[in-house]
């Protein structure tokens, strides 16, 4: 009995999650269907509508857009600050010591 019940929390976690999984992904990325036939694929074919997605309808790999940098990962910006502090002029700092 606690099998069964144990198959049933895998199932509703599973559901779930690849539930959540294909309606929170980029519409222009998911392959082979849609979105929302996709996610009925996943509502009413038990684990195998789930499994199918995560195999052959999740998008694949990274995304397209871009992404910030911190400063100190930027190497254009550390660069920049490099240069910027070799060619400081040290008497201007001291004269704003005045």
């Amino acid at each position: 009995m606690r099998f069964i019940y144990l198959g049933i929390v895998v199932w509703v976690v599973l559901t779930v999650f690849v539930a959540v999984f294909a309606a929170s992904a980029n519409p222009r990325e998911i392959r082979v269907l849609n979105k929302g036939i996709w996610i009925l694929i996943i509502l009413f074919v038990p684990i195998f509508g789930a499994l199918l997605y995560l195999i052959q309808g999740r998008p694949l790999g990274g995304s397209t857009a871009t992404t910030s940098l911190a400063p100190d990962d930027d190497p254009d910006f550390l660069r920049r600050l490099a240069d910027r502090l070799k060619n400081k002029d040290p008497k201007k700092d001291d004269d704003k010591d005045d």
